[in-house]
């Protein structure tokens, strides 16, 4: 019988290639503003755990009587809020490669997060590691150097102005801050608590950054503007579903560590890498106008490999951590 943990760790993984296959297809028919992109998908996602938490965590997110001005000023309110701020940016630069880049080469490369999540374990939390971990790391970085290279290295050029592993690392890097700032909290928060100051700190920036929205080279008669402001195009709604898609891959990946061993549980959910290789050689197979990504011999032998390379890699890490 399949344990539970491994069905949620799996719908985890299944969810999270998704929404990137999701937002690669939008980024590529209707909407290619990368702020557009962030918007669209972090307001729900936010929205969905500030309005969870205070439904459920009330009297603690007032201070229990202490009244709300002194829990807001607290310090580890403000670094959770924080947090949610550096979330924001994180999503930010992943459509920013995301719109630029090939899905089935960027998504693989953001498996460097787990470099930068060990580094900052290293330095901020002071934990340390076994010898596999370090071998797991080697793989990754291996696997992603691999899936960026590319043949016709001056079209890739101009078209994301920067290596797909470099736009990756900024992106990996944020969400390494993130997790591990939400590692650092959790002492101070209940889950829901924490994820209520993070997400509303996460709103607060995404509603900060709203009107830097850029147009879009697909803002025609159909996706324009009229006088009575811009309309909702069907890409939109996909992207609002996206972001109540990624609360319910939290929600999952909670569960999977609930019932199951966290380096097992963490393992399975890396598995989106492959599964967006799939998903990306699929529709550029069947559905040329939705997705339409280079997949000759060459080019299908290297992303196939390098996503392999970088997935076990990220099990060595999580099964000698």
């Amino acid at each position: 019988m399949i344990p539970a943990w491994f069905v949620y760790a799996f719908l985890t993984a299944t969810v999270y290639a998704a929404i990137a296959l999701l937002s690669k297809v939008v980024s590529g028919t209707d909407i290619d503003d990368p702020i557009a992109l962030t918007v669209a998908t972090c307001v729900p996602f936010y929205a969905v755990y500030v309005v969870v938490g205070a439904v459920l965590e009330w009297p603690s997110i007032t201070g229990d009587g202490r009244g709300i001005a002194a829990v807001v000023l607290s310090m580890p309110v403000l670094a959770a809020m924080a947090f949610g701020v550096v979330s924001t940016i994180a999503y930010g630069v992943y459509y920013w490669g995301l719109v630029n880049g090939d899905v089935s080469r960027f998504v693989p490369a953001l498996a460097i997060e787990t470099i930068f999540v060990l580094g900052l374990g290293f330095l901020v939390l002071g934990e340390t590691f076994p010898t596999g971990v370090y071998g797991g790391v080697g793989l990754v970085v291996v696997g992603a150097l691999a899936i960026s290279y590319e043949r016709d290295t001056g079209t890739f050029l101009e078209r994301l102005g920067l290596p797909t592993v470099a736009v990756a690392s900024a992106a990996a890097s944020a969400f390494a801050v993130l997790n591990t700032g939400m590692k650092a909290l959790t002492g101070a928060f209940g889950t829901i608590e924490l994820l209520f100051w993070i997400s509303l700190g996460g709103l607060l920036s995404v509603v900060a950054v709203a009107p830097l929205r850029a147009g879009s080279r697909f803002r025609g008669a159909e996706h324009g503007t009229d006088s009575r402001g811009p309309r909702v195009t069907n890409g939109t709604r996909l992207l609002l579903v996206g972001g109540l898609l990624n609360a319910v891959a939290l929600w999952t990946f909670l569960k999977a560590l609930e019932h199951g061993p966290v380096s097992l549980a963490t393992a399975i959910t890396k598995l989106d890498v492959l599964l967006v290789f799939v998903g990306a050689f699929s529709l550029s197979k069947f559905a040329p106008t939705l997705l339409n990504e280079r997949f000759d011999p060459f080019t299908l032998a290297q992303k196939g490999s390098a996503s392999v390379v970088i997935l076990v890699g990220c099990a060595l890490i999580q099964f000698s951590y």
